[in-house]
Parts: structure tokens; C-alpha cells; sequence
């Protein structure tokens, strides 16, 4: 008997384990779907109200499927009921945005930015190899790189507010010092906001540099940009900058000395260097300690610091000779500010 109540109680745990992989699994169905209607054009037909019945029509399916993958989509809040009364369907506030993509932030971008995070973290267990940055190079940059969009440049405004010497410099013109560019959404949108301003960014992706020019063009900002297509650590520019932004959560601790090196002799004294914390501490929650060690295993898996927290940071920047070093809080999340001495 005893030995039936050990099996028995082996199968239970058996049938939790896979309740677990089956509720994960929800989470990759979901995005399979979502990719789905992204490639049939489905997300175009619910940009305005539709039933299920035209649904199925125009994407050529039974009602009863459209009936239910309006079901699951209404579920996960990516479609919503056209209104109270209305048999109707069409895309949530916050999916509409993401689809239409106007501000940069765009749903095909997401979608590659989550295939390429499971592509890294497939590589989890394979043997250590030199970093292969550029395989995904570009869907980082886009999806962290918003346009100069209105909204986007408030949204950089709103926390040049909380730093009034920097915001300040960048209005007289600078000039500023863009390390790790990505695709300029901060280069760009300071560059659109402030007239006088002239600015380099210094990328080593042939294919982000090739879009960050197509994006300055489109901006009507790149007679005031040089574009360097080389690695940061090359930097050899001699006290001429009065500002710099690092985009410090993309390099890799073996470069990060060197780097900050650079960008310390390319200050002109009394410089101000700009970085960001790119992801707050999770809270203790199990979801939130989830999802922050997976961010933390993805990043290891490209070979970049997981989660450089602002306190430390800070402290690198003082290691690496900057002074009158502080966190500040503002609204975009914590930014770390320093000054290249006299």
C-alpha cells in the first residue's frame, strides 16, 4: 500500500508539472496567433469594426473558427466589442497603436523581438562560442528605437526636465555624442526638438547604421548627423563633445572599460555623459522574479550585462573617472548623469 500511495503521489506531481508547461505553453499560443493574423492581414480587417460572419469572409475560414479566434483575441485583449449594443469587433486601443505602428513602436517589431529573445535562449545550453551580435542587431534596434514622433519627443523632453544641464547643453547645440545609437530614436528625436543642435552616433551594425540613415533622411535632420559606422571602442575624438548619451545595456562587460575610456576623452572638460537603466528591480512577486530572470538569461545569452542596476552604474561611471556622479529619477525611469572633470 505505502508503495501505491508513493506512486500515486509521483503522478500527482507528473500531472503539476504539466499543468505548468501547459499554462506556459498559453503564452506561446497566444503569439503564434497574433503572428498569424499579422501575416493574413486579419489585424487590418479589425482595424474597424467587423463581425465575426465578414471575418470569416475575408479570411476565408468557418464562422465558428473566426467566432472563436475573436474569442481568444477578446480574451487577451487584443480585440475588443465595438461598442455595447454592436456585434462587431475591432482592435483594443493599445494593439490598434502597436499595429499601426506609427510612433516606431510597431507590432512586427515585437513579434521578431520575441522570436529572436526564444532563438537565444534556445542557444541556453549550447556550447560557449564568440558572441553572435549581429544575427539580431537590427530587430533590437527597432524595437527599442522609437521615431521622432511628437509623442516621442515629449516623451525624451519630459526627461531632459528632470536633467536641466543637459537639456540645456543639447538646446545651445551640444554637440552630442550618440554611443550605441541603435536606430536614433533618442539622436533623432533630440536633434528634431532642439534646431540648433548637431550631433554623431557611433554604431557598429552595418544594417542599424543603414536604417538610422534612412530615418535621419526621413527626419529631416541628417545635414545636422554624422554617422560613424565603427565599434565604440575605436572612439579617438579629443575633448569635443559637450554631451553623451552610452546606450549602456547593449555592450558587453568587455568593452565597457575601453568604451567609457573613449567616451571620457571625447568630453570636453566639464562633459556630461548620459546613461539609463534600462529595467527597474522586480518586485518580489513570482511573475515579476520570472520574467526578470528570463530577461537576465537572454541577455547573458547575447553576451551583455543583465540588468546594470542604476547604483551600479553609477558606481562604473565613477571607476571610470567621472565625476559629480548621480541617479535621477524621471519619468522614462532612472537615468544616470556624469561629469567629465576640468
Amino acid at each position: 500500500m505505502d508503495g501505491r500511495l508513493e506512486e500515486l503521489g509521483a503522478l500527482q506531481a507528473a500531472f503539476a508539472g504539466r499543468a505548468q508547461i501547459q499554462q506556459w505553453a498559453r503564452g506561446a499560443e497566444l503569439l503564434a496567433l497574433l503572428q498569424a493574423a499579422s501575416d493574413t492581414k486579419t489585424l487590418d480587417l479589425l482595424t474597424r469594426p467587423i463581425t465575426a460572419e465578414a471575418l470569416a469572409t475575408g479570411s476565408d475560414i468557418t464562422t465558428d473558427r473566426a467566432r472563436r479566434i475573436i474569442e481568444v483575441l477578446q480574451d487577451a485583449g487584443v480585440v475588443r466589442k465595438a461598442d455595447d449594443s454592436s456585434p462587431a469587433y475591432v482592435l483594443s486601443p493599445e494593439f490598434g497603436a502597436l499595429h499601426a505602428g506609427a510612433s516606431g513602436v510597431e507590432l512586427a517589431t515585437a513579434l521578431e523581438a520575441s522570436n529572436a529573445a526564444l532563438e537565444r535562449v534556445h542557444s541556453a545550453f549550447s556550447p560557449p562560442t564568440a558572441y553572435d551580435w549581429e544575427s539580431d542587431a537590427l530587430v533590437i534596434a527597432r524595437d527599442w528605437g522609437v521615431r521622432p514622433t511628437p509623442a516621442a519627443r515629449s516623451m525624451f523632453v519630459m526627461a531632459y526636465d528632470a536633467l536641466p544641464a543637459y537639456r540645456d547643453r543639447l538646446a545651445a547645440g551640444g554637440p552630442l555624442l550618440d554611443v550605441g545609437s541603435g536606430v536614433g530614436g533618442a539622436a533623432l528625436s533630440a536633434l528634431v526638438e532642439y534646431p540648433a543642435l548637431r550631433a554623431v552616433t557611433v554604431e557598429r551594425a552595418s544594417d542599424v547604421v543603414e536604417e538610422l540613415r534612412q530615418r535621419a533622411q526621413a527626419a529631416g535632420v541628417a545635414s545636422r548627423l554624422d554617422i560613424r559606422h565603427s565599434d565604440a571602442q575605436e572612439l579617438d575624438d579629443d575633448a569635443v563633445y559637450g554631451v553623451c548619451y552610452w546606450a549602456q545595456a547593449f555592450f558587453p562587460s568587455h568593452t565597457r572599460e575601453s568604451t567609457l575610456a573613449g567616451i571620457r576623452s571625447a568630453l570636453a572638460p566639464g562633459g556630461l555623459l548620459l546613461a539609463q537603466e534600462l529595467a527597474a528591480p522586480a518586485d518580489d512577486s513570482t511573475s515579476a522574479r520570472l520574467g526578470a530572470s528570463l530577461d537576465a538569461l537572454v541577455a547573458d545569452c547575447r553576451g551583455v550585462l543583465p540588468g546594470v542596476s542604476a547604483e551600479d552604474l553609477a558606481a562604473e561611471l565613477r571607476t571610470g573617472g567621472f565625476n559629480g556622479v548621480e541617479v535621477v529619477p524621471t519619468p522614462v525611469g532612472q537615468l544616470v548623469l556624469g561629469r567629465r572633470g576640468q
